[in-house]
């Protein structure tokens, strides 16, 4: 007989929400039918009627609030591109490089490295994940890098590799190693892109349909002011679109919703030649926005995802929760973000001394994240989040809001359109309810 420790250590595990859950893990719930539409699956037929010409290569922005269940979202991607017979190079950009301080020419290195590790690991009949542009330009890189830069002794198969986690760990290095790769940034672009070309050429001949780059994690970057009218987000993908929309296959970038909230947004669509389209909040709310309650379709896959983890770690999820109103409370609370959903019930579940979870230890873990929300928010931003304490059509697109998106205090969800409402977790806190006199 397990204790009420094992059971809850179980339990726990099953809510953990920084563990990605893929199509095929049980934990698994389509949201495509509360989001407003399936993203994935048009990006999916995009990228399959684009054909395999180097011309007709294209990149996709794939934007989204924090925790909101992209890399999950990605990874049914992936089974869908390898299903249709695409080679897919998958890499999580936040674990490799520093997103405190992340510029396009550590990308570009670490897309090298990726590149070069998961074609070689694929085996492709007839191609090498090193060529002559590759190698001429560590050879020459390696001549510009300072003795205390540990990977001037590494050759090209493993230098693109050290390199990317050199610029990740030696922050007072960095800014010195990407002004030398800054310098022969175009002859590093025009090495990768023949490396596309070959791997596509190979692809092809080996009767694959092409091959397609999905980089997870950008979405992660912290948002920084580096000078007026710039920050972090601006100097990667305002700045550097160009770039990176310039590499020659298809690519898909996840992004920061701020960046597509910004007014650069529209230039930014017209580099990468498609449409922004955003992975939604899930809607709680019923037709024409009625208050959630248990039936509407948002909170019953909710519930579907709460369930799937109480029946993977080996529970009746009845017996999980000691009334329907506590896990309702909950997803209600959590307004339609998995993280947040996953985050106070893993928080719900750590505050219990045994389950059933009763409706106390639930609302001790949204006063909990209410508290930690609430140290964040700038007292300049509460008489604007209080206007979206009812579902708005439109948002001003602005730093103040931009802000209010990135981190987590307003949620954009999507119906036939649009429409923001503040996080309903903030609703809970007394600043919010009662502003102050005068």
């Amino acid at each position: 007989m397990p204790s009420d420790i094992d059971i809850l250590e179980r339990l726990s595990i099953a809510f953990e929400p920084n563990t990605p859950v893929g199509p095929d893990d049980p934990r698994f719930v389509n949201l495509d039918e509360v989001r407003g539409d399936s993203v994935v699956l048009e990006l999916a037929k995009s990228i399959r009627l684009a054909g395999s010409h180097p011309d007709n290569m294209k990149c996709y922005l794939f934007p989204g609030h924090r925790g909101v269940g992209k890399t999950t979202e990605l990874l049914r991607l992936k089974k869908l591109l390898d299903q249709d017979r695409y080679q897919v190079v998958f890499f999580d950009a936040d674990r490799e490089l520093e997103a405190n301080d992340l510029d396009f020419p550590d990308l570009l290195v670490l897309i090298a490295a990726e590149l070069q590790t998961q074609l070689q690991a694929a085996n492709i009949p007839g191609f090498t994940a090193t060529n002559q542009l590759l190698r001429s330009w560590w050879d020459d890189m390696k001549s510009l890098l300072f003795a205390e830069v540990t990977v001037k002794s590494a050759d090209v198969n493993t230098g693109f590799g050290k390199l990317a986690l050199e610029l990740k760990t030696q922050a007072t290095a960095r800014g010195e190693l990407r002004k030398k790769i800054e310098s022969r940034l175009s002859g590093l672009m025009g090495a990768v892109n023949a490396l596309l070309s070959e791997a596509h050429a190979a692809l092809a001949k080996a009767g694959k349909r092409g091959l397609v780059v999905l980089i997870d994690g950008l979405d992660k970057m912290s948002r920084r002011e580096l000078a007026k009218d710039l920050t972090t987000h601006d100097r990667l993908f305002r700045d550097r679109c160009d770039h990176m929309a310039a590499l020659r296959a298809h690519f898909v970038y996840t992004v920061p919703i701020s960046v597509v909230y910004s007014p650069q947004a529209e230039y930014i669509q017209h580099t990468f030649g498609c449409y922004i389209r955003t992975i939604a909040m899930v809607r709680t709310r019923g037709e024409n926005k009625t208050d959630p309650n248990a039936d509407t379709p948002g909170m019953q896959k909710l519930w579907e995802m709460i369930d799937l983890r109480c029946k993977y770690a080996g529970l009746e999820t009845a017996k999980v929760f000691d009334a329907d109103a506590t896990w309702q409370h909950l997803c209600r609370t959590s307004g339609g973000d998995p993280r947040q959903l996953m985050m106070m019930t893993q928080a719900a579940i750590v505050k219990s001394e045994r389950l059933p979870i009763n409706r106390r230890v639930a609302d001790l873990a949204v006063r909990d994240h209410a508290n930690s929300l609430n140290r964040t928010v700038p007292p300049e931003f509460w008489p604007i989040l209080r206007k979206f304490d009812t579902p708005q059509l439109d948002i001003p697109k602005d730093d103040p809001h931009q802000k209010m998106l990135f981190y987590l205090y307003l949620f954009e969800y999507m119906n036939d359109h649009q429409w923001y409402e503040v996080n309903p977790v903030l609703r809970t806190l007394n600043l919010f309810r009662q502003p102050p006199a005068g």
